[in-house]
């Protein structure tokens, strides 16, 4: 597709990766009446391609909004990725904001007027007047063929900045930059960044951070930390050329006990899958300790749906009989919590980790606390269970 290549490419900043700024555009998304996927799918997109993604912005539809905010980011990036305002309404502005913004006037295509009125009348819909504002573009731009639907993308260049018009609707915009825009990209071969990640339990935030932190002192590597309590992700970008197992090692080093996944799995998943080896063993639990939450994350990934499954919140001191997991989750009483797996004549036991915060161990956060905390217990013993338990 021409028009990409006039970009900035990788090392023309002293090494440093292209920065890239996703533009999101829709009054229904400042108000919170729809979630920003759009925003949320691209980004992940870019990083594949080897950008660096600086910026997310929406703006409501206004004219004015729109061209403060494109102005400002033409300034910060290499590449504004635009969604939305593209269609036939009064309030798709984007192609008159961006075609003033890069001080070009907006050119009527006939042709782009038939190929709309053939595509409508095939899917047996009427095209109006209104639709004609989605056959103007400004004057220099590359348009970008739409395989989906009818609003057609389009990408302008301002000095030394390249703008990428995109659909709002998420199928269209999907389509457009898969199709027209990926291969295009791929093709300036990005300096990239390998991302590395973390999943920890049994510390805080600020507890995961310093470590790491004090642990990595001096590198030119990007971290961020995202927390779902009881979880605390971590996301490390090592910059390409950099050696990556050092800077793993390093980190292990001060994480590495409270580290409970490398991807973006969590235990319970990580649970369900090695459950997945036993399709014909009934599953039974005694938890007298999470008030319900244990079963609810169950019941999130389908364990119920898999095996039969029985519950009870008090001790079970029965020996489960034969193609039988029995998971148990108990306090005592010194308020330590122990996590036991219970196959045939094979018992296994283990104490948790206490949890970072100082509370009451029936609080609803401690509680979720040590279901997960049993869960990746549960799930390292499922995985140690031999093949002559299995039959």
């Amino acid at each position: 597709m021409a028009g990409l290549g006039s970009v900035a490419r990788p090392g023309n900043s002293g090494g440093q990766r292209v920065k890239a700024a996703i533009f999101t555009i829709g009054t229904e998304l400042v108000e919170g009446d729809i979630v920003n996927t759009n925003a949320a799918w691209l980004a992940s997109q870019l990083h594949d391609c080897g950008f660096a993604v600086t910026h997310h912005v929406s703006t409501t539809d206004t004219e004015a909004d729109m061209k403060e905010v494109l102005e400002w980011l033409v300034k910060k990036v290499d590449w504004v990725f635009v969604s939305g305002g593209l269609g036939p309404t009064s309030d798709d502005r984007t192609r008159n904001v961006v075609a003033d913004v890069v001080g070009e006037k907006l050119v009527y295509s006939e042709e782009i007027w038939t190929q709309l009125g053939e595509s409508y009348r095939a899917r047996g819909f009427t095209v109006t007047e209104d639709h004609k504002q989605q056959c103007f573009f400004p004057e220099k731009c590359t348009r970008l063929v739409n395989p989906v639907g009818s609003a057609l993308g389009f990408v302008s260049t301002i000095r030394n900045t390249t703008i990428v018009v995109l659909p709002g609707p998420p199928a269209e915009l999907k389509g457009v930059f898969s199709s027209g825009v990926e291969p295009s990209i791929q093709a300036l071969r990005l300096r990239k960044a390998k991302s590395v990640r973390w999943v920890c339990l049994g510390l805080t935030e600020s507890g995961v951070s310093e470590k790491v932190a004090e642990a990595v002192a001096g590198q030119q590597l990007e971290i961020s930390y995202r927390v779902d309590i009881p979880y605390v992700y971590v996301k490390v970008w090592i910059p390409d050329g950099q050696a990556e197992q050092p800077v793993i090692d390093i980190i292990n080093a001060v994480i590495g006990e409270y580290t409970v996944s490398t991807g973006e799995g969590d235990p319970a998943t990580v649970f369900a899958k090695a459950l997945s080896a036993f399709p014909d063993y009934t599953l039974q639990f005694s938890d007298s300790l999470s008030s319900g939450k244990l079963i609810t994350r169950l019941a999130d990934l389908n364990v119920f749906d898999t095996h039969p499954v029985s519950f009870t919140n008090l001790p079970d001191n029965r020996s489960p009989s034969d193609k039988t997991l029995l998971f148990s989750l108990v306090p005592d009483d010194q308020e330590r919590v122990w996590a036991q797996l219970q196959s045939g004549a094979n018992t296994q036991t283990q104490q948790l980790k206490a949890p970072p915060y100082t509370m009451d161990l029936h609080s609803p956060r401690v509680r979720r606390y040590y279901s997960e905390q049993a869960l990746h217990a549960w799930a390292r013993m499922v995985q140690t269970l031999g093949p002559y338990e299995r039959e």
